[in-house]
């Protein structure tokens, strides 16, 4: 009987941007010409890579599949919403949803599938280049965009189908700009648990697994440009990637944090802000990226359309061209001047500047430092292991920073001791990589932990009903290993990049440990390609995991603010204050120190930041979470009464 009463929804209303006509208006023009851009770069891409027979190879195949997939995926969305913008009737048909989802899913998932094909077509080119033409010929190039294309029709029309099946009655209001899957769903008035474990399928089938394809190919790309002996080669091999690993993470970034979450977590603002940059803004930058940064595109779009050399863009172009190419040359007489030098001095050891002055005062700094770090992290490991109150998930991440705060400053502070201590400043070619490879992988593996404590926090506030399920013990453990599984391969890349590096002259290391940016000004050779994966694996770990503090707590800070009660907020909120200070800490010194370019970098401020997050920060940690937390001040008082240092109470 109550199904009888539902208002069957003929029609969708979208929800402005905001209220005023003076907003809207600007969001027109501003996305009009967005979309014009859009539609001329990627029109110009498929233009120059069909007439240019330069062009005519694999990998502008793809490209060309690529540029025309953006003009459809852009035209599917903003056409619609320039209309709204201006219109007061902001409705859309049930029948143009459905439409308007089936070809933005099937452009969407299309994508990915190709991004993946185009890279595994650039491992095939640096891996297997003497197969490259039969591993990629015509025939198997067609197969494999064919094939994206099919896999792309059939998962959007079983989702389209999954979702308007669903009856919808009540509001038609969707808080969005075009019809998406999580907003849908939302409107829905039957239980949606069936096409939510869909759209998760969905989603790690053709999302997560083209983006492992892709992952793998470049691990395995990285791996052969490490053999090439030549660092202009190196270089030059690296180049032709570079684009398509600025594409992957723009289109990939946006896709993984809009789908691959909860409901319970959605947010339809940050998604509305989310889907404004995957539906206009990646579509518009990608045919700049390829064209910009690809000499065969310029050469090609020169050929093409050669009114354009007297224009005064063009003249500009090629000025930066002949300017590469004559770096490119002194690049190349350096290299054979070096070859000259009888292929360089063997660097058996470095030598760590360190500060400078006054090294007995520096030794007793840093013994004393040292030495609460030791006594305050394994303190901390200690009680929660003693104490069965403390066997939480929250401590059992706690228990985990504690013993990464204890390897990481023990990596440094007992050889920046001896230096200091004896004057001896040598440290060998092989003691120094495994320095930097330990304390990369204890650093980077924090990284991850803080951002699984953010998420802990994100669980037991916001869905504390669920919280026992949602964060098991099967789970923390798998969310631990792998945080120590991404240090490790962030090691891992760092540390061969770093040291298949030419290192010649005197080998000083101005710094007090094996850095990686101190490291790499004391090579003699082009820090290019080492500097680029630097700034580029650093730069995804510190936004990836960032996001996810960022995220998590805006979404503990709504929940908070909901609590009717003021004593129950601030008891809430108390819970996160702790893990709040220490990412602060470690967060601001960390991208200070690794998202920066060798160019500003600075020995002077570097050394005085690696002392703060070396030694100064995991010292701070256990007391930060000592003194602010009552629990862990209860277990302390308990395990120190049972040793007799206190009395207990009568």
């Amino acid at each position: 009987m109550g199904n009888r009463n539902h208002t069957v929804v003929t029609q969708f209303l979208f929800l402005s941007f905001s209220e005023f006509l003076e907003v809207q208006v600007s969001l027109f023009f501003l996305v009009l010409v967005l979309y014009l851009i859009t539609l001329v770069a990627n029109v110009v891409i498929i233009t120059i890579t069909v007439v240019d027979p330069a062009l005519h190879f694999p990998l502008y195949f793809f490209l060309r599949n690529l540029s025309f997939l953006e003009i459809g995926y852009i035209s599917s969305t903003i056409p619609k919403m320039l209309v709204n913008f201006l219109s007061k009737d902001k409705s859309i048909s049930f029948l143009g949803c459905a439409t308007q989802m089936y070809f933005f899913t099937f452009l969407g998932i299309t994508e990915c599938c190709l991004l993946a094909a185009m890279a595994y077509d650039r491992y095939v080119a640096i891996c297997h280049p003497l197969h490259y033409t039969a591993m990629m010929s015509r025939s198997v190039c067609l197969q494999i965009a064919a094939v994206s294309w099919l896999i792309g029709l059939l998962v959007a029309l079983g989702q389209t189908t999954f979702i308007f099946i669903l009856p919808f009655c009540g509001s038609n209001s969707l808080n969005h700009f075009f019809c998406d899957l999580p907003p849908l769903l939302k409107l829905a008035c039957a239980d949606t648990y069936r096409n939510e474990i869909s759209i998760y399928t969905i989603c790690v089938l053709f999302i997560m697994v083209p983006f492992l394809l892709i992952l793998v190919s470049y691990v395995r790309i990285l791996y052969a440009i490490l053999k090439i002996p030549s660092d202009t080669g190196r270089s030059k091999t690296f180049s032709t990637c570079s684009s398509h690993l600025i594409v992957v993470t723009l289109f990939y970034g946006s896709g993984i944090v809009t789908y691959l979450r909860p409901k319970y977590s959605y947010s339809l603002h940050i998604d509305k802000l989310l889907s404004l940059f995957y539906t206009v803004v990646s579509p518009m930058l990608n045919p700049l990226i390829y064209s910009l940064r690809n000499k065969e595109v310029k050469e090609a779009l020169r050929r093409v359309i050669p009114i354009l050399q007297q224009s005064h863009m063009l003249t500009i172009m090629e000025i930066q061209s002949n300017n590469i190419g004559a770096s490119e040359s002194r690049i190349s007489l350096a290299d054979s001047n070096r070859g000259a030098m009888e292929n360089h001095t063997t660097v058996a050891e470095f030598t760590l500047i360190g500060f400078g002055g006054h090294p007995e005062l520096q030794a007793v700094l840093f013994l004393v430092l040292y030495t609460v770090t030791l006594v305050g992290n394994v303190g901390m490991i200690t009680i929660i292991s003693a104490d069965s109150r403390l066997h939480t998930p929250m401590y059992f991440f706690l228990k985990n920073l504690s013993f990464l705060d204890l390897c990481y400053s023990s990596v440094i502070a007992p050889k920046a001791l001896l230096c200091f201590s004896t004057g001896r400043r040598a440290i060998s070619y092989n003691g120094c990589a495994a320095q930097m490879f330990f304390f990369s992988l204890f650093g980077t593996t924090e990284t991850f932990i803080l951002a699984v404590m953010a998420y802990d926090r994100f669980a037991a506030i916001c869905n504390p009903l669920r919280y026992p399920v949602t964060m098991s013990k099967r789970t923390c453990v798998c969310l631990v290993a792998g945080s120590y599984l991404s240090g490790f391969l962030n090691c891992t890349i760092q540390t061969s990049f770093t040291f298949t590096l030419s290192f010649c002259g005197p080998g000083k290391i101005d710094h007090f440990f094996c850095d990686v940016p101190a490291v790499m000004k004391a090579s003699c050779s082009d820090t290019f390609a080492s500097e680029m994966a630097m700034l580029a694996v650093c730069g995804f770990i510190i936004v990836s995991t960032g996001l996810i503090i960022l995220i998590s707590y805006g979404f503990i800070i709504t929940t908070v603010m909901r609590i009717p009660s003021a004593e129950g907020r601030h008891r809430a909120f108390s819970t996160c204050a702790t893990h709040l200070v220490t990412v602060s800490l470690f967060y601001g010194t960390i991208f200070f120190m690794y998202a920066q370019p060798r160019a500003i970098f600075s020995p002077g401020q570097s050394k005085v930041v690696s002392v703060f997050y070396t030694i100064v920060i995991p010292m701070l940690n256990p007391f930060i979470y000592s003194l602010r937390n009552k629990e862990v001040k209860g277990a302390l008082r308990k395990q120190l009464t049972k040793k007799g240092f206190f009395h207990s109470a009568p």
